[in-house]
């Protein structure tokens, strides 16, 4: 008898593989017991056989049996070959098939006799069972170590986990990875792009988390995490504070959401560099669209027309680029250069800020309540997910309140003396987030000879600068 055996494990944590060896090796006694000779064996090691991913090996195996390699196959147990009633069924279509005998350490499963099919139905019924148990289990964990604030799964970039003397685990700020987390966050905020911040890391020779050098996907993910902010998520929704040292606070990471989030922002906080400044922020004064920067050209009369910004929509302004930004940064200087600039434009709204900051720690108070009660068994899992349900968005509405009205950071660091030098040093992604902040730039149509009259560039500030 041409024998082949399997053997699988779904976790091997060190990586030695002793399981599935102690499978071998009790298989192979029981082929020698039975006189059959073994001509391969087929091993999956760290495969769970419960869930869709691919087990080469069993496939292997598959094609073995229907090649006519092998005429009987040996396991330690039938739920090593297989955990779901299903696929046990296509093995016993292939021992009709092919007359496969299959055999399992301390037992005889005949897969020819009813009696057989019977016993390794069971056996598989019983494994599902366990799997489905385990899975219970399993998720029961998670959820409880969501609720204490405790890591799980890989450590993510910017962090070091680290265990105490009870066992406990808790990731803390590495000192190499954290800095530059901080550092992107920070440059987002100010109105950097995804793909600049990345460019310059890379031009830096810093690191990426998984590979060599940084992309705006990666770096998106991470400064989207709530975890930076030490908030503990499970699946997909905060559910209170995390065992963790945070990289930057809270409301941080709710502006840094906002700004995720903002439907204006999904094609341009990953897009090309501007390299113009008024691009896309000029607006034409007479159709109300938006000015894109147009390359200098030679007309009819051989005459060189410099740069300009003209109209995307109706093509019936243009006007040269360089008085334009000239007359744009002349007002932007003179308003952050003033003694309350900084009062004017940073301030934000604090009473507003200190009136959501309470409702948004008023909410969580009582959604860590309930997540208490939960672990203490005063109330069911249903009861903590209706409670979270109606919580979560009140929380989240009170958070994009605190991020409208916090201070621009971007705007704080140009007011005051100096305002001029620091303006010529940033760089253009930060200039332009200035700029809407502070301001709706509208150009205006200019009849003949009138190309230069500045008053045609309306400059218009926003409420409260």
């Amino acid at each position: 008898m041409k024998a082949g055996i399997y053997a699988r494990i779904s976790q091997d944590a060190d990586g030695t593989s002793l399981g599935v060896h102690r499978q071998v090796d009790d298989c192979t006694l029981e082929a020698r017991r039975r006189g059959w000779d073994i001509v391969d064996r087929f091993v999956d090691n760290d495969v769970s056989a419960t869930r869709s991913k691919h087990r080469p090996q069993y496939a292997r195996m598959i094609d073995a049996v229907t090649g006519g390699e092998i005429d009987a196959l040996i396991v330690w147990d039938v739920d090593r070959l297989t955990r779901t009633p299903r696929e046990l069924e296509d093995i016993i279509d292939l021992a009709d098939r092919y007359k496969l005998q299959l055999a399992n350490v301390g037992g005889d499963i005949d897969l020819s006799t009813p009696q057989g099919r019977m016993t390794a139905r069971i056996k598989g019924t019983v494994a599902r069972h366990e799997t489905d148990q385990q899975s219970r289990r399993l998720k029961r964990k998670f959820e409880e170590k969501a609720l204490k604030g405790e890591p799980h799964g890989f450590t993510p970039y910017g962090f070091l986990r680290v265990r105490d003397e009870s066992g406990a685990t808790r990731d803390v700020r590495n000192p190499e990875q954290a800095p530059v987390v901080a550092e992107a966050a920070t440059r987002f905020i100010d109105g950097e792009s995804l793909r600049g911040i990345c460019a310059d890391f890379n031009a830096r020779g810093i690191h990426g988390p998984r590979a060599e050098k940084w992309n705006t996907t990666v770096l998106r993910q991470i400064l989207q995490r709530a975890t930076n902010a030490g908030l503990r998520t499970h699946r997909g929704v905060v559910v209170g504070p995390a065992n963790v040292e945070p990289i930057y606070d809270e409301d941080t990471h709710h502006q840094l959401k906002a700004m995720f989030d903002d439907p204006t922002r999904k094609n341009s906080y990953v897009g090309n560099t501007p390299v113009h400044l008024l691009t896309s922020i000029a607006i034409c004064g007479l159709c109300g669209s938006t000015m894109r920067r147009l390359r200098g050209i030679v007309n009819g009369t051989g005459k060189q027309q410099p740069p300009a910004y003209g109209c995307k929509s109706c093509f019936k302004i243009r006007r040269k680029q360089s008085l334009v930004d000239a007359v744009v940064t002349e007002h932007v200087l003179a308003r952050l250069e003033q003694p309350d600039a900084l009062a004017a434009i940073a301030a934000g709204d604090p009473g507003r800020v200190k009136a959501a900051e309470d409702q948004a720690r008023a909410l969580e108070a009582r959604l860590a309540t309930a997540s208490d009660q939960f672990a203490d068994g005063i109330i069911d899992g249903t009861q903590l997910a209706r409670i979270s349900a109606k919580l979560r968005p009140q929380i989240d509405e009170a958070r994009q309140v605190v991020t409208r009205a916090l201070p621009h950071s971007s705007l704080a660091a140009f007011t005051g003396p100096g305002a001029a030098q620091r303006w010529a040093a940033a760089p253009l992604e930060q200039q332009r987030a200035v700029i809407q902040a502070l301001m709706t730039v509208t150009i205006l149509p200019a009849g003949i000879g009138k190309g230069r009259d500045e008053s045609l560039i309306r400059v218009e500030w926003k409420t409260g600068n």
